[in-house]
């Protein structure tokens, strides 16, 4: 139940950089966006708490290390296998795997911290991947 949380919130958070990197007018072909609607099978009109949200997730990554961040980058924004996700981490699958859980675990440690008014790390923005 909780990974399907974490998961739906990076899904949004996909979504929402998704539109910020096109200034808005548009979705790239694949994104997690548009799999997140065939497995969900409807569409939310994007609201303004939606945004606030995603910029909270936002916040979380930008906390993460740096290789946990690429493996988020990887696996909720570029359409390729995961063998490929994992290659360009240079690591295996199974390491890809468990950075991936790793992350997940720590953003869902910031969103508590963030909802009890603490600070995060600041380690720097999140890297755009060409």
């Amino acid at each position: 139940m909780l990974t399907t949380y974490i998961d739906f919130r990076l899904l949004q958070w996909a979504e929402w950089r998704a539109r910020r990197e096109d200034s808005g007018v548009g979705f790239p072909k694949q994104s997690a966006f548009v799999r997140m609607q065939t497995q969900h099978g409807k569409f939310e009109a994007w609201t303004p708490a939606m945004n606030d949200e995603a910029a909270e997730i936002d916040q979380c990554i930008c906390a993460l290390i740096a290789v946990r961040q690429e493996v988020i980058m990887q696996m909720y924004t570029r359409t390729s296998t995961i063998k490929q996700k994992a290659d360009e981490c240079f690591c295996s699958e199974r390491t890809f795997f468990n950075r991936l859980h790793a992350a997940k675990v720590d953003i869902l440690g910031y969103l508590q911290d963030l909802a009890a008014g603490m600070s995060l790390p600041v380690r720097g923005p999140v890297k755009k991947i060409a």
